[in-house]
């Protein structure tokens, strides 16, 4: 959510509508540290049983005295904060929290998620860093919604686990704020160098009109000016997104069913198989034209179109259930189409296609990369630029 604070935690949402966490957070520290058993006991089952419920709005409580001053109440709090968070739900709420406007409850929700490999401390670093120059820029008057929107879409990447890639956006958003604050600077004290000498021009016979035009469209345009660049970067981001979550669903659906890698001669191929398969020869033919063009947006685009139309609502809605009951014909279909698409969408997105490979191919291609392995069978002589090479049973022309 882009807002006056980039970015609003649902945590700080929860916590602050929530009455019982009020209450909670309110009673906290008296009851933990009651000498009557009882009354410690009950806020510690309020805690449990209202946290299962909505971690959300309970987990930034515990964490705003996670490092309270009585040793006890530190320790229990502590204690039901690992049980709650122990559930995936929990651990979500925890992540949630590391973007929350109180700092505390970040900056611990961070370690936390340090010591289970989220890379939270240094992420949170350059979140801290951009929005700080977000602010800047905000007073200065320089442009920069659309560095707010990748800042929240580093977030949203960050939720969902792909923290070098969410990293990777973060820091580029601080390098752009950064350009954008320095030229913006050295802007503003050229017009005060030119205003200062307007009038001494004047004197001179100078005509200062032009001038002052020239300023007034250059301070205007220090307003509302289009940076195409990062435009296309946070452009070529989004689709990145979209096209990420097809292709785990794909990968997915396709290695869940599909153990080892499929051996069928082309010449078991039903009608579907062979159409889906050339399709696809088609798409990477444009998909290599858009790239050599300097089009990965499009490129991209055209992937995703092939996955939802090609591959989603046509192949898989009519023969899957081929590959549930292990037709091989469907299994060699899917496989070469799943691998094929990670080394079609290689040059732009080299990260993404060796991410997937990694997880899902690897173990059965024997290749160390998405780079080195040759392409699919069905794929291997209709690269773009590759010339066709002869069949082993094509018989030359006699001569005249």
């Amino acid at each position: 959510m882009v807002v006056k604070g980039i970015y609003v935690s649902d945590a700080d949402v929860e916590m602050s509508k929530d009455i019982e966490s009020l209450r909670i957070d309110r009673h906290l520290v008296a009851d933990l540290s009651s000498v009557m058993p009882g009354r410690k006991r009950r806020m510690l089952d309020r805690i449990e049983e209202y946290g299962g419920r909505n971690p959300l709005a309970i987990v930034p409580v515990l964490l705003k005295h996670y490092n309270a001053d009585l040793p006890k109440v530190k320790r229990q709090v502590r204690t039901s904060l690992a049980r709650l968070t122990q559930s995936e739900v929990g651990e979500l709420a925890l992540v949630e929290c590391m973007f929350s406007r109180n700092q505390e409850i970040a900056s611990t929700a961070a370690s936390l998620l340090e010591e289970r490999g989220y890379n939270s401390v240094n992420f949170l670093s350059y979140f801290r860093q951009a929005a700080s120059l977000v602010a800047q820029a905000r007073k200065a008057d320089v442009f920069c919604q659309d560095v707010e929107e990748l800042i929240s879409d580093s977030i949203d990447t960050y939720k969902e686990g792909r923290f070098d890639q969410a990293m990777t956006n973060m820091m580029m958003a601080k390098d752009l704020l950064e350009d954008r604050l320095e030229w913006h600077g050295h802007l503003r004290g050229y017009i005060k160098d030119v205003l200062k000498l307007t009038p001494v021009l004047g004197r001179s016979g100078v005509q200062v009109d032009a001038i002052q035009d020239s300023i007034r469209n250059v301070a205007t345009a220090m307003q509302t000016r289009e940076y195409n660049d990062a435009r296309a970067l946070l452009d070529l981001r989004r689709q990145e997104t979209v096209l990420w979550k097809q292709l785990w669903s794909l990968e997915e659906y396709i290695t869940k069913r599909i153990k080892v890698k499929p051996l069928t001669e082309l010449m078991v191929l039903h009608d579907s198989d062979k159409a889906l398969l050339d399709s696809f020869v088609k798409t990477n033919e444009k998909v290599h034209g858009l790239t050599q063009d300097g089009k990965p947006v499009e490129a991209l685009k055209t992937i995703e179109e092939y996955l939802r139309d090609e591959v989603s609502n046509g192949y898989l809605a009519k023969e899957g259930k081929r590959l549930d009951s292990k037709d091989e014909a469907a299994w060699y279909t899917m496989w070469s189409v799943g691998l094929g698409l990670l080394k079609s969408i290689a040059p732009i997105v080299p990260n993404l296609a060796e991410e997937f490979y990694q997880q899902y191919f690897r173990d059965r291609e024997g290749s160390p990369s998405v780079h080195s392995v040759p392409w699919p069978e069905p794929f291997s002589v209709a690269q773009p630029g590759q010339k066709e090479a002869p069949k082993k049973n094509d018989k030359k022309p006699r001569g005249k």
